[in-house]
């Protein structure tokens, strides 16, 4: 006997294609705060630019950094992005 109280999947999906947009577009606002450097590293090492998280090393070599300003850049841009974005904004996401 099949489940009627199912959403269809159409519906479901288009939920979660609104969300993702919806956690896209908050991100790009947060993203777009950053000092360029700062931005592409996050955006390497979170898998932003291709759907892939890169290793510090990916990323540095790709930007042309050392691992060690990777590390930093990332460090700096996370502290910034919990100064300017309260955390509760983004919850509703996760």
């Amino acid at each position: 006997m099949a489940n009627t109280s199912r959403a269809p999947r159409g519906h479901a999906s288009s939920d979660a294609d609104d969300a993702l947009r919806a956690l896209r577009s908050r991100l790009d606002g947060v993203l777009r705060r950053l000092p360029d450097i700062e931005r592409q590293v996050v955006e390497h090492r979170m898998g932003l630019v291709d759907g892939s998280p890169a290793k510090p090393g990916e990323t540095a070599e790709r930007l042309g950094l050392t691992i060690h300003e990777v590390k930093r850049i990332e460090e700096r841009a996370f502290a910034r992005i919990r100064e300017v974005v309260p955390i509760k904004k983004l919850q509703r996401f996760l």
